[in-house]
C-alpha cells in the first residue's frame, strides 16, 4: 500500500497492479468498498495492458477522512494524486457509488482522461427519477436519513461496528439481501477473501468513508451532460442493489456514452474473470 500527503495535509492511501508498463488507469472504488475492490488474479489484469491506481477515499483505509467533502473534490484530488505519478494523460473507471467519483476525475481534467469506464454506476440522489431505482432496503434507509445526518451518522456507526465483528459473516449475510451476488462473492474462494479483506477495509473507520460516500453523492457540482469524453457503462441486468433502470438511465444521460449488459451479472458481477476482461478491456 501506498500513501500520498495532499497539500491540505491529508492522507490518501492507494495502491497500484496490473501491467507496469500498461495504460494508466485511476479506479475509483464504492459503497462499503476499498481500493482492494477488484478481480484476484493480479496475472490476469496484467495480460489485459493496463495499469491500475486504486485509491481510498476519504475516511476509507488510511485515507484521512473529510467531513463535508463534495464530489467535485475528488476530481482534485485526483489530480493531486495523477501528478504525483506523473501521468499526462490517463483513463478513468468507477463501480457503483465510484462511478461518479470517476466522472468528477474527468469533468476536472477534460484534457488528461481519454476514456471513462463505469460498472453498476449509481445516479444522484437529488433526484427522484434515481432514488426510486434504488434496491436494496439498506440503501433507500440511507437517504431517508440523510435529512438527520446525526442520526445517518450513529447508523453507519454502529452497522460498522456489527460488521467489523465478524466481516465473514457480514459478506455473507450481504448476499442473503442480494441474492445475485451469492456466487460472485462466495462462490470462489479467492474472491471470497478479497472480498473479507475489500470490507474490512472500507469499514475500518467505524463507516467514516460509507457517510462521507453518502452525503456527497447527492450534489456532485456538475451535470452528467458536462462529461465529453466517451463512457462506457456495464451493468448486470440481475442487479439486486440498482435496479438495472438506474444504471440505463444514467446511459441515456450522458453526453457520449455506450451502456452494456451483463446478462445475469449482479451488482458485483464485474469482479467475475470473463465480465473483468471486458470491463478492464474497455479502459485501454
Amino acid at each position: 500500500m501506498r500513501n500520498l500527503l495532499l497539500k491540505d495535509g491529508r492522507n490518501l492511501s492507494y495502491q497500484i497492479y496490473g501491467d507496469p508498463n500498461g495504460s494508466p488507469v485511476i479506479f475509483s472504488h464504492g459503497f462499503s468498498d476499498s481500493c482492494l475492490i477488484k478481480q484476484p488474479d493480479d496475472a490476469l489484469t496484467a495480460s489485459l495492458g493496463v495499469s491500475i491506481i486504486a485509491a481510498d477515499q476519504p475516511g476509507v483505509g488510511e485515507s484521512s477522512p473529510k467531513p463535508g467533502r463534495t464530489m467535485v473534490e475528488w476530481g482534485s484530488d485526483m489530480e493531486e494524486l495523477a501528478n504525483a505519478l506523473r501521468l499526462d494523460r490517463f483513463s478513468v473507471a468507477g463501480h457503483s457509488g465510484g462511478a461518479p467519483h470517476a466522472l468528477a476525475i474527468a469533468h476536472r481534467l477534460p484534457d488528461r482522461v481519454d476514456k471513462v469506464v463505469l460498472a453498476s454506476p449509481v445516479g444522484p440522489l437529488d433526484d427522484p427519477a434515481m432514488v426510486k431505482r434504488l434496491r436494496l432496503k439498506d440503501l433507500k434507509i440511507l437517504v431517508l436519513l440523510k435529512r438527520w445526518p446525526w442520526l445517518l451518522r450513529w447508523s453507519v456507526k454502529l452497522q460498522a461496528k456489527q460488521a467489523m465483528g465478524n466481516v465473514v459473516k457480514y459478506a455473507e449475510n450481504l448476499t442473503r439481501a442480494d441474492a445475485s451476488d451469492a456466487s460472485t462473492i462466495l462462490g470462489d474462494p479467492d474472491q471470497k477473501n478479497m472480498f473479507v479483506d475489500n470490507f474490512t477495509r472500507g469499514l475500518a473507520q467505524n463507516g467514516e468513508g460509507l457517510i462521507e460516500m453518502t452525503m456527497a453523492l447527492w450534489n456532485w457540482g456538475f451535470a452528467m451532460s458536462d462529461i465529453t469524453q466517451h463512457v462506457d457503462v456495464f451493468y448486470g441486468d440481475a442487479d439486486d442493489i440498482l435496479d438495472p433502470k438506474m444504471c440505463a438511465l444514467v446511459t441515456k444521460r450522458l453526453a457520449n456514452s455506450s451502456g452494456h449488459v451483463w446478462p445475469g451479472a449482479g451488482h458485483y458481477g464485474f469482479i467475475d474473470r470473463e465480465r473483468w476482461t471486458g470491463f478492464v478491456s474497455a479502459m485501454r
